[in-house]
């Protein structure tokens, strides 16, 4: 079986994540490689990771198209695999010269993808949903994602769920608490509790709900520090907000953290507050450490956590509750171990990356038959 995957090459997320993870054990069993339509962390990345990988930018999308279609051939690939609104628009144009299954992972409710950005939702935005009905088959990335598309007409029948998976066979560096601190110049003390976000600053990430939940907490424990890591276009309108709310000395914008293993290894309590969201490698980060997250009840994360069993669930953009589950966790350190550990055992058992191999290999063979 022969695999070609497309994907734009800016992302730097989740779906970076999966892609890379998924494509390098693939690799193991089946022939395949990647296009990426530019060059950057994502190509580089998956050089070093050993991932056949051909960088497509020509400058033209006609000559892209071309460009892949002899890739295709050349390659005699057998399934096209697109990832992102740029790789589903050359893959639908591809099937038209070259007669191949076309499948799409969807990473994120493609509707608010461009959020926040007017020219984008109506170009790129735009031009998605078009492509995404010419396509094949489709791989959601929870079972809530399903019955997304479901609900807008897509074919239940060329439906797959396919859940992201983490290696929890990795030995993980052992990260020093203070050096992480350091690097970033913060000096807390060691009582502090520290509540951390990873995310793009992006209106989807609900980053203001996080600010208006530190303002509450701050009322209590004062003491407490709230990081945030990540880069985006609301980088400044957040930290205006923080000053609004009267607590910028409390809150530290890291930017952009390369590990993010070592800055969930820093973070007591890790936080997600996304208004929409498919399954997060946050919180699987936070389960390999056998952290306990406090999430946004959105996407496929209630698949694995267990409200107050596991960790805490709230209702996006309810920053009161947000506020409230943190500050028991705050309170309770022997809550935070108990259930970390049970969101470390349920992880694993069945968020494993050897679990999304085996079904991705189960998917691509049904599109075979």
């Amino acid at each position: 079986m022969k695999v070609l995957h497309l994907i734009g090459g800016g992302d730097i997320g989740g779906a970076k994540v999966h892609v890379l993870s998924l494509v390098k054990e693939l690799q193991k069993n089946i022939k395949v490689k990647i296009v990426a339509f530019r060059p950057g962390v994502f190509a580089d990345e998956a050089k070093q990771k050993g991932i056949d990988i051909e960088v497509v930018k020509t400058g033209s999308i006609i000559s892209d198209v071309i460009k892949v279609t002899r890739i295709i051939k050349d390659g005699n690939f057998q399934i096209l695999h697109s990832h992102g609104s740029k790789a589903n628009m050359v893959a639908t144009i591809v099937k038209i010269f070259y007669k191949i299954p076309v499948v799409t992972t969807v990473h994120s409710d493609y509707r608010l993808d461009y959020m926040g950005s007017f020219f984008r939702t109506y170009t790129l935005g735009l031009i998605n949903r078009v492509a995404l009905r010419f396509i094949d088959y489709y791989i959601a990335v929870s079972s809530n994602f399903k019955e997304m598309l479901i609900s807008r007409n897509f074919n239940p029948d060329k439906i797959f769920i396919l859940y992201n998976g983490t290696d929890f066979s990795q030995p993980l560096k052992v990260y020093d608490k203070t050096e992480f601190l350091r690097k970033y110049s913060l000096s807390f003390d060691d009582n502090d509790i520290i509540i951390g976000i990873l995310a793009r600053l992006d209106p989807v990430k609900g980053l203001d709900i996080f600010l208006k939940g530190a303002q509450l907490i701050l009322k209590k424990y004062p003491s407490t520090k709230f990081l945030i890591a990540g880069e985006g276009d609301l980088k400044s309108s957040l930290k205006k907000l923080s000053k609004e709310l009267g607590i910028a000395e409390s809150v530290f914008f890291l930017g952009w953290v390369t590990d993010p293993y070592e800055f969930m290894s820093a973070v007591d309590i890790p936080v997600l507050t996304s208004i929409s969201e498919s399954f997060s490698y946050t919180i699987l980060e936070s389960a390999m450490l056998k952290k306990t997250a406090v999430s946004s009840n959105v996407g496929g994360i209630s698949d694995l956590i267990d409200h107050g069993e596991n960790g805490f669930l709230f209702e996006p953009k309810d920053y009161k509750m947000l506020a409230e589950y943190i500050l028991k966790l705050i309170e309770n350190k022997e809550l935070r171990k108990t259930m970390g550990l049970k969101l470390y055992e349920k992880a694993s058992l069945k968020f494993s990356l050897d679990k999304m191999v085996e079904t991705q290999l189960e998917i691509y063979n049904d599109l075979e038959h």
